[in-house]
This record gives structure tokens, sequence and C-alpha cells, in this order.
């Protein structure tokens, strides 16, 4: 990045050489809190105040407390001594790579920074050329590594530049929540990914299997232990089979198996009050049947939907088929859909749990916690 302000001359006086202030407009491109103690850093010598050209994360790091007093008071000895930027992040515990990033990228305390070899090597291929995006872009790279790997903080890093659907701080903790479970094919939120996280994934490919994690998950919470009453029990009609689907494997194996979304049908059970069936020959599905409470009569049932494979409409015979099988039925009344309290919570537990205790003590824990409270996802406080 090429800064614009005018190279400051240096004078000689008294034997000493005295450099002026830095522009203010380098103190006015960090963040607000910390300008005070740059400007206090940059004007106690030369050498500091070159880092806000030079190395502008090194000078915020030195500001903002990074490292113990030990570390710090070595570092700047070092370099007011006229020692390299490597020995001096070498003894302040600092990335290199930071090296590369704008003074606008920093605006909150550096904590947990990646440092390694490929990493370094890796990382600086990704950092943004617009300043204005660097400090969200930081962010990102940082919490990814924080609450999964340095795998997906380097995908992070890649695939966000441009950061077109990430806005929103609930999708980035949705997708570091999908890649984590990735990473661990023997958990029960694994079990609900439809595909896992790999590095060769592009953005709006792991923003869609993201969110399609997360309706499977909505749905095992939303079902529970099951629907206890699924209205009407299995029957036969014109050589086809009514069957029920009553709990989370039911709806994931049909919704593969039809390719259809099934799998994502937590709000029609939840608040449509609804019942579905797979309609089968010869053991085979061929149709999907929706049944909620009638319109006029909610003790009588009505088709809300009928559809073949891939949503495709079903055929003649299986229109008749199922009406000759909802006509066979005892009428009743039609129970809401009530899912159990407790169950919904120990179903939800068992799905974020491991998640929660693996970041429990760090900054991301508070982020988890308050995505996991956001839009009823679930309470880890219940």
């Amino acid at each position: 990045m090429v800064s614009t302000a005018k190279p400051r001359v240096a004078t000689r006086l008294e034997g000493r050489v005295i450099s002026p202030p830095i522009a203010e407009s380098e103190v006015e491109r960090f963040c607000e809190p910390y300008r005070d103690h740059i400007r206090d850093l940059t004007r106690s010598s030369p050498a500091l105040a070159d880092l806000a050209i030079t190395f502008p994360g090194l000078l915020f790091a030195l500001a903002s407390g990074y490292g113990t007093a030990g570390q710090r008071e070595r570092c700047v000895a070092g370099i007011v001594a006229g020692g390299s930027l490597r020995q001096a992040t070498e003894r302040l515990g600092l990335p290199l790579w930071l090296r590369r990033l704008p003074a606008e990228a920093f605006t909150v305390p550096l904590l947990n920074l990646p440092d390694g070899g490929d990493f370094n090597r890796r990382i600086v291929n990704h950092v943004p050329s617009e300043a204005w995006k660097s400090a969200g872009w930081l962010d990102r790279v940082l919490l990814a590594r924080e609450l999964v790997d340095d795998d997906f903080s380097l995908w992070m890093a890649w695939r966000s530049k441009a950061m077109p659907r990430l806005r929103d701080p609930n999708r980035l903790m949705l997708l570091c929540g999908w890649a984590w479970f990735s990473r661990r094919p023997e958990s029960f939120g694994a079990s609900l990914l439809r595909q896992p996280f790999d590095a060769t994934i592009g953005l709006r490919k792991a923003t869609d299997e993201a969110d399609i994690w997360k309706r499977r998950v909505e749905l095992a919470v939303t079902l529970g232990e099951g629907i206890k009453d699924t209205w009407y029990g299995p029957g036969t009609a014109r050589d086809y089979d009514i069957v029920p689907l009553s709990n989370l494997e039911d709806f994931i194996q049909e919704g593969e198996i039809m390719d259809n979304c099934l799998d994502q049908f937590a709000p029609q059970v939840q608040q449509r009050n609804t019942r579905v069936f797979s309609v089968r020959k010869s053991g085979r599905p061929v149709a999907d049947l929706e049944i909620a409470p009638h319109a006029e009569d909610p003790s009588m049932p009505s088709i809300e939907q009928l559809r073949g494979p891939g949503n495709r409409r079903a055929g003649a015979g299986v229109w008749q088929a199922v009406y000759s099988w909802l006509g066979s039925q005892p009428v009743r009344p039609l129970p809401p859909s009530r899912a159990h309290a407790a169950a919904s919570r120990a179903v939800a537990r068992k799905i974020w749990e491991p998640f929660m205790q693996s970041v429990a003590g760090r900054a991301g824990e508070r982020l988890l916690r308050n995505y996991l409270r956001s839009g009823d996802v679930y309470d880890p406080e219940v």
C-alpha cells in the first residue's frame, strides 16, 4: 500500500538525530481508542515512528498491550537500537505476516494469532488489496482459526476477501460450526451434514451447504424424540404402500432418495401442523404426501402436497391411491404438533455441546453463545 504521507526529513541538533512526528493522517488510520498511545510511541523514537508506515501491525500490537510487559520492553529496545523487524516480532511473539496489513486492519487487541511456516507463506497471498476491507477480513480469518483450525482459516482468508455474503456475523458463525463438525465425523452434528467442508469448496457452495446443515439441525431439534402421533398408520391402496415418516432418519433418507427438501421440513412440522407420508410401490418411494388439517374443518385431513421425485407432479395412479387410502381412514380430531420441550433441548444440547466445550474459555465462546441464542437456535444456559 502506498502511503500519502510526505517523506520525513531528519535534522541534526547538538549531535542528536531528531525526527519530526509522523503525519496526523497516518495516526488517524488507526482505530480511534488506540490513537493517543500510538502518538506517544511514535513521538518517543524515530524508529518507532517509522513503524506507522513500515509495520502498522507491530505498532498497534505495542500500543494495545500485545504480549507481556517484558516482551514489549525487549521489542521496543531492539527497534530503538536498530534491530530488524523480524527480530522485533520474535521478541514480541508476533507473526511477521501481519506486516502485509495496513493500519485500518487493526481494531481490537490481537489474540491467538496463527504463526507457522506454511501458514505464513500462504496467508500473505490472500490479503485484501483495499485497506477498508482489511479489518473485516482479519476478524474472519482469526475467528475461523480460533473456532476451527488453520486450514479453515486459510480457506476463509482466500474465499472471503470480497465478502459478498458474510456481513452477517451469524452466517460466519454458522460456517464455522459447519466446518468444525466436518472435522468430527463421530459427532451427532456431523451426521446431519450433507456435504462436509473441504478446502476446494467455493464460498457460495459452502454457504449453501451450511444452510442445509442448519435446517437439518432445526429439524432434529423440532422432532426431538420423534413424532409420536402420525395421525394415520401405514396402509395400502391400489398396490401402493403409504408409510408415515416419524423420525429424523426417516425425513433425511426420504429426502435423499426423492431429491427434495424433506430434510429441511422443520417449519412445516412445527408451524403448519402437518404429517408427512412416503408413498411406495414395491418398496420403492415414488411420491411424498403432506397432510394438514382442513382449513374449514380442522378435524378433517387436507392434502397439502403430493409430489414425485425431484418435486415433480405425481401421476394419476398415485393420486387415486392416496385418495383411496385417505378415505378409508377413521375420522378423528387431528391434534396439533407439540414437540416435547425437554426432548428438543436434549437434542440441541447433544448437537452443540461438543462445539461449546471446544471453545470454552476462549474469546470465541461468547460469540458462539450469542449465535446459539439468536433466532432460538439453542440457549446453552437453559
